[in-house]
Formats: C-alpha cells, sequence, structure tokens
C-alpha cells in the first residue's frame, strides 16, 4: 500500500503488482515449507537446551531483568512468555524468505530497490517487556527494499527463533522465487 501511494498507482498498477506479489508469496511457502521437512532442522531452543543444561550462560534472563548469567537449560527466546516457538522445522526462516521474495518483486516492479518507509516505535511499547523497551523512542527506517527484508530476517536471529543459516538461505531462496515468480507474472500481464 505504501507503494502504491508513493508511486501514485493506478488501480491497474495495483493489480499488477499485487498479482505478482500475491504470486511470489504463495510460491515462498511453498519453497520454504519443502526445505523445512527436507532439513527438519532443530530450533534454538531446543539446541540450546539440549547443548547448554546445567551451565552458566550470557543469555536474556525474562522481562525486565535484562542480559545475566542463567543456566542454559532455562533459556529463551526474546518473545512473550505465552508465545510458543514455532512447532515446525527451523530451516529456512519463514520471515527471511517471503520478506525476501516481496522485496525482489517490488523491486522488479517499480524497477528500483528504493523504499523509503519508517515506523517510530515509541518508548516502552514492546509486547515483550511493556513499559520498559525500548528506553527511548526508536525510528526504524529503510532506504531499500532489500534492507527492509534482510531486517525482518534478521530480527528471528535476535528473537532466538531462528540460526544465521536458516535466515540467510531463506533470504536466497526468497530471492530466487520472487524472480521467478515475477518473471511468470510477466507472461501473464504481457499476455505471452
Amino acid at each position: 500500500a505504501f507503494v502504491s501511494s508513493r508511486d501514485q498507482h493506478s488501480l491497474d498498477d495495483d493489480i499488477k503488482m499485487f498479482f505478482a506479489l500475491d504470486n511470489a508469496l504463495l510460491d515462498a511457502s511453498i519453497a520454504c515449507w519443502d526445505a523445512k521437512r527436507n532439513y527438519d532442522y532443530v530450533r534454538p531452543i531446543t539446541a540450546i537446551h539440549f547443548l547448554f543444561a546445567g551451565k552458566q550462560t550470557q543469555a536474556w534472563a525474562g522481562p525486565g531483568l535484562g542480559t545475566r548469567m542463567i543456566d542454559g537449560g532455562s533459556w529463551m527466546p526474546y518473545q512473550r512468555n505465552i508465545v510458543i516457538t514455532p512447532p515446525f522445522p527451523e530451516y529456512v526462516s519463514g520471515h527471511s524468505t517471503f520478506s525476501a521474495a516481496a522485496a525482489q518483486v517490488l523491486l522488479r516492479f517499480t524497477g528500483s530497490d528504493n523504499f523509503g518507509d519508517s515506523a517510530k516505535v515509541i518508548a516502552g511499547a514492546s509486547n515483550i517487556e511493556p513499559g520498559i523497551t525500548p528506553h527511548n523512542d526508536v525510528l526504524l527506517s529503510w532506504a531499500t527494499f532489500s534492507q527492509a527484508a534482510d531486517e525482518a530476517g534478521f530480527s528471528r536471529r535476535w528473537g532466538g527463533i531462528h540460526f544465521q543459516p536458516g535466515d540467510l538461505q531463506g533470504r536466497a531462496v526468497g530471492r530466487q522465487v520472487g524472480d521467478q515468480a515475477y518473471n511468470k507474472a510477466l507472461t501473464f500481464i504481457n499476455g505471452h
């Protein structure tokens, strides 16, 4: 919607853009879940509990507690304690795959990687540590579609939901899917 408004799309432009974008996201889901089922890779919460149980490790200790030395067996991802880590394989990251596919389609459709959007996070507005984080207002901004996709994928590592390979390979898969879906969409848009 931001791109549509920014670029002053007609209805025809939006139909074409969202057609390509939605098909890329569907194809990204298929590619991502195919990899998840093929590799069946462990999530950080399982690996850390197994490898570091009974060992002291520096990690987030929970809402309002910051980073401390904790038993690795009690490690938790940086998310609300009522949210469970997804009960399906880690590799590849869905966030990374979907975000990169979308970014690639938007780059191809607009002819540029320029995005130029931002969002302000008000101090204390965290769902994980309400009233505590962030300490000050934070302005998140993305100059490019690729930068926004990268940050979306990286956020899953910051949160303890994915490992680096799941994020990076998810982005690579997403970019490939985005290109292929866009090329296929053009055959319908252009009538050949």
